[in-house]
């Protein structure tokens, strides 16, 4: 049987500390979570935020993920508890067998961080430096906890052939050359202060096996202070990967250098599980048909199309969403929205999971064909006509209520009648 629904679990069965460098700011920190859980849609979601180490299309990245979610539907039964990949896979081309693990080590590698408290990501490419980097080579990601103002470095390593002791040994590699040589650094606007190799041992068909090398914790406390070390450049990049997942390469590249702005914008919104939602957009194809004589029959492609938009899967919590936006508007206040952003809870987690979703600490979502969206409809985010002064203090009274926001006032559908016509006009693809 395919796995559609289970929960599957991962044990972490080795973790291996290293000393840290004797460098100012470094605190090494051991794994809490020794065990996670994920759904199929987790995983999926984790899988899309981390398989492209650069903007591309969104298009491509969902692309890409969902072959490797079709593979796992395939190769992963839904009836045993622990995660494993099926002997069958084995018949998959090579090619195909390194692309779907290392794309489902990154993903697990991801849930690891996630479970164990970090909620905000970000790719090590898009980090800036202060100074040559000390090597060629590289960590995969960059994530931050809630509440700390350094960031941890992290590398993925995934295997589906090497033995458990070749594995850890490849393991421990990426951690000595491609963590340790950053620890100490400022990377962004923060400081590297620990760091993990956190690998995924697939080669058992009955049970996948999670193994960790990471920053020991100083005995002896820690030197320096953490107040001129700042996350925000890891928790913008964590959405403005996001939004190219929602809205595309040209909305976040736009966003990234300063050129865009959410005021100016209708975006689509539905509310579910109790949460108001931004939902993707989806490109559309254009569809074709065989004729009686064996011909193919292409659709009109100048004719104008009685859908409006695509949906993705893919959505950001709205309040998180706001503040997001409200950042790119207010990067030269003394203001930071990126420093209060609303948390989702266990509960909202585990409701998504019923419904064959996924919801993120951080806000990002992957949402299922058996969700319930309710009141779907077109509306801007922002006010398009708001003064710094006055974003300012929306962003301090978000920072107060957090999930209990207000609206802005902006038009909405008001009757039925209006809102049934926004309705029809709404395309949730298969």
């Amino acid at each position: 049987m395919v796995w559609a629904t289970k929960t599957k679990g991962l044990e972490l069965t080795k973790t291996t500390g290293h000393p840290p460098p004797r460098k100012p700011q470094i605190r090494g920190r051991a794994p809490a979570t020794k065990a996670i859980t994920f759904t199929p849609a987790e995983l999926f979601g984790a899988m899309a935020r981390c398989s492209h180490l650069h903007v591309v299309n969104s298009a491509a990245v969902t692309a890409e993920s969902e072959t490797c979610r079709h593979l796992l539907n395939e190769y992963v039964d839904d009836d045993d508890d622990s995660f494993a990949i099926l002997e069958t896979a084995d018949r998959l081309k090579d090619f195909s067998r390194t692309h779907l693990a290392g794309v489902v080590g990154a993903g697990i590698s991801y849930l690891q961080m996630i479970r164990d408290g970090y909620t905000w990501c970000d790719h090590f490419e898009n980090a800036t430096l202060a100074g040559a980097a000390p090597t060629k080579k590289s960590p995969d990601f960059v994530f931050n906890r809630r509440g700390e103002r350094t960031v941890a470095l992290s590398e993925s390593k995934a295997t589906r052939g090497s033995s458990r002791k070749q594995f850890d040994s490849t393991v421990k590699r990426g951690y000595l050359q491609q963590v340790t040589p950053y620890l100490g650094m400022k990377v962004g606007s923060s400081v590297a202060s620990h760091g993990f190799s956190i690998g995924s041992w697939m080669t058992s068909t009955k049970r996948a096996e999670i193994l960790i090398h990471h920053t020991a914790p100083s005995p002896g406390g820690v030197d320096g202070s953490d107040e001129e070390a700042d996350p925000t450049e890891v928790r913008r990049g964590n959405y403005l990967n996001a939004l190219t997942l929602l809205l595309g390469p040209v909305a976040s590249q736009a966003a990234r250098s300063g050129d865009w702005s959410a005021r100016e914008r209708q975006f689509v919104t539905a509310r579910w599980l109790g949460h108001e939602w931004l939902l993707g957009f989806a490109p559309f194809h254009s569809p074709y048909v065989i004729a009686k004589d064996d011909t193919i029959l292409w659709a009109d492609r100048y004719r104008p199309s009685p859908y409006l938009w695509g949906f993705n899967s893919f959505a950001l919590e709205l309040n998180v969403a706001r503040q997001f936006f409200w950042s790119l508007e207010l990067n030269d206040t003394l203001t930071n929205p990126l420093e209060n952003i609303p948390e989702m809870d266990d509960r909202l987690i585990a409701e998504a999971r019923s419904s064959d979703s996924a919801v993120f600490p951080d806000g990002f979502a992957v949402i299922g064909k058996g969700a319930d969206l309710e009141l779907v409809s077109v509306n801007p985010i922002l006010p398009q006509d708001l003064e710094p002064a006055e974003l300012e203090q929306e962003v301090e009274r978000i920072a107060i209520q957090e999930t209990e926001v207000e609206r802005l006032g902006w038009d909405e559908a008001t009757t039925e009648e209006e809102e049934e016509k926004q309705l029809q006009q709404i395309w949730l693809t298969d």
